[in-house]
């Protein structure tokens, strides 16, 4: 696969074929121990292919482990909009693709949420958080940062609506985040009682 999609990629760089042929040939590189080719052969393709998901999704995770942030938010706010908009591929189970489709949403929903979150983008990061929270139960490393955020950023939508219910729902989140053994666990057990505080002096 790597050698034919190589080719393909000097001969014919638009062909129809790339597009559908760039999870496989990533895979492909990975695999024969040539990942560290896969971020230039993304950004090659994503020039020629500007809404291939699987290229978007995989340069919004190397920007995102590369503390690339704003880069990382770029290709995930363009991941989210390249699916909302694609068709189930030809050829691919109708369940598949559901599947595919909405695991991949879920990622880019997730690390969009969590930069704004640490931006501060407290309306984006609640919005994008709470679409990516139904699909990525029972992924503790992607649980525990979401949950963490939605507790801050809650608390702090709440705190200027003065919407006391969403001030709970903070506590409630920092508690849930808590639970998950991770680098945010501490601070949302005593993000959870400061809010909880706070919430005690609100009408």
């Amino acid at each position: 696969t790597v050698d034919w999609m190589s080719t393909l990629e000097q001969q014919d760089p638009k062909s129809k074929y790339m597009d559908e042929g760039y999870s496989r040939y990533l895979y492909a590189l990975t695999q024969s121990g040539a990942a560290a080719k896969i971020p230039a052969v993304a950004e090659k393709g994503l020039a020629n292919f500007p809404n291939n998901d699987d290229l978007l999704s995989y340069m919004a995770d190397y920007s995102l482990s590369h503390k690339q942030s704003d880069r990382a938010l770029t290709f995930a706010r363009r991941l989210i909009g390249a699916l909302e908009k694609r068709a189930k591929p030809e050829g691919m189970a109708a369940a598949e693709w559901d599947r595919k489709r909405s695991t991949t949403l879920a990622r880019g929903y997730w690390i969009a949420g969590v930069i704004c979150g640490e931006k501060n983008l407290y309306m984006e990061s609640n919005r994008d958080l709470r679409a990516a929270l139904p699909s990525i139960k029972g992924n503790d490393a992607m649980m525990g940062p979401a949950l963490f955020y939605l507790g801050v950023v809650n608390f702090q939508l709440g705190q200027q609506t003065l919407n006391k219910a969403e001030v709970l729902e903070a506590a409630s989140f920092s508690e849930q985040a808590a639970k998950f053994t991770g680098p945010y666990s501490e601070q949302a057990w005593k993000n959870a009682i400061a809010i909880k505080a706070a919430a005690a002096h609100m009408r």
